[in-house]
């Protein structure tokens, strides 16, 4: 392994809260309570073990092949030209993910922070910004983006803030949406945490023993769950049920409502933290989509490709002009993941045994 692209289990816990905490943190509360009332803290619960599983069905394809990432193992099972289809199939997957991360990034900024900004001016910042980072090697982006991770903090520390408009008594009854709709609520959940995919790409360049990467991609997630369940808490105690049925983000309604000090406006205060995160969500996809392009065209590293899918995401997330094209990109992107991240390694993990494909380790 070459210790100048490769990051440490650390690193890669970080990295993992990083890319799981995303758009979504700002309408995940209304969603919940459209589908669970009281009981959404629940199905935040209920998706985030539903998320473990699939990180250990992928964990488990990944240790049989501890030196390559999900475009090596595709090609080592399934041979020559399904592989390729397959790794173009991927690269496409992470370029439309980011491009649908981007898209409700570009929206929330219009909406409630530039509005006579135009949309090119926000989509080329995002751009130049992207380009610039992931043509680094991997250890110089770990280390940006584990900086930028730090900005959850005071952004929980904000929202806490709502604690002292909480009213328990919004939550009852827990189970008046039923367990069925509480349990089928875990699904918003798991489109919430799609970021963790980052893993297909990058576990043969983490340090250490597999196990060790297991664990912590494991308390990464916990800690997402932890933090979407108390978001989640916090705002379905904040507004009664009437009103949170009323606000696509209840988060930036809360912030407005609470002064700080001087600050009659704090979610001017947490949206530019939030956009600094959402930028490292956007860079993750990127890294990937650029590290299967270079892979596919044989590349040395992947600093060549980075450009291409960039532009590319940037262009397709310019494109839509309609609120119902905006949504579709998202609803493309996260039906998609039940296939890549869920079907595709399933079926992977099990033609591997059946074939007994595995990469041999070194003594």
């Amino acid at each position: 392994m070459n210790k100048e692209t490769s990051i440490t289990p650390g690193q890669l816990f970080f990295l993992i809260i990083k890319f799981e905490i995303g758009v979504d943190i700002l309408s995940l509360p209304y969603r919940m309570h459209l589908l669970s009332k009281g009981g959404g803290w629940i199905s935040v619960i209920l998706g985030g073990l539903l998320i473990q599983l699939i990180m250990l069905m992928c964990w488990f394809l990944l240790r049989r092949f501890p030196g390559s990432s999900i475009y090596e193992i595709t090609s080592r099972i399934t041979g020559r030209w399904i592989g390729k289809l397959l790794v173009v199939a991927y690269i496409a997957y992470y370029l439309l993910m980011g491009t649908s991360v981007l898209v409700n990034a570009q929206d929330v900024i219009n909406r409630w922070m530039f509005q006579n900004t135009p949309r090119w001016a926000i989509l080329a910042l995002f751009m130049l910004g992207s380009i610039y980072l992931i043509r680094q090697n991997l250890r110089v982006i770990a280390r940006v983006l584990v900086l930028i991770s730090f900005l959850i903090v005071p952004m929980m520390v904000l929202i806490s803030y709502g604690i002292k408009e909480t009213n328990l008594l919004y939550l009852l009854p827990l189970t008046e949406a039923g367990w069925p709709k509480i349990i089928s609520g875990s699904t918003e959940t798991l489109m919430a945490m799609f970021g963790f995919e980052f893993i297909l790409v990058v576990f043969p360049m983490v340090q250490g023993n597999n196990v060790g990467k297991l664990k912590a991609i494991a308390a990464a997630n916990a800690v997402v769950v932890l933090l979407y369940g108390f978001t989640v808490l916090i705002c379905s105690t904040a507004f009664s049920p009437e009103q949170l049925g009323l606000m696509p983000e209840p988060i930036v309604y809360l912030l407005r409502s609470i002064p700080l000090g001087t600050m009659d406006r704090v979610d001017y205060l947490f949206l530019p933290i939030w956009l600094i995160s959402i930028f490292g969500s956007i860079s993750g996809y990127y890294y990937a989509a650029s590290y299967g392009l270079s892979y596919l065209l044989k590349q040395k590293n992947h600093r060549k490709s980075v450009p291409y899918i960039v532009v590319a995401s940037c262009v397709i997330a310019y494109l839509p002009r309609q609120q119902q094209h905006l949504d579709l990109i998202g609803s493309i992107a996260n039906n998609s993941a039940y296939f890549f991240l869920v079907a595709l390694p399933l079926l992977l993990l099990l033609l591997s045994y059946m074939f007994n494909r595995k990469e041999e380790t070194k003594p």
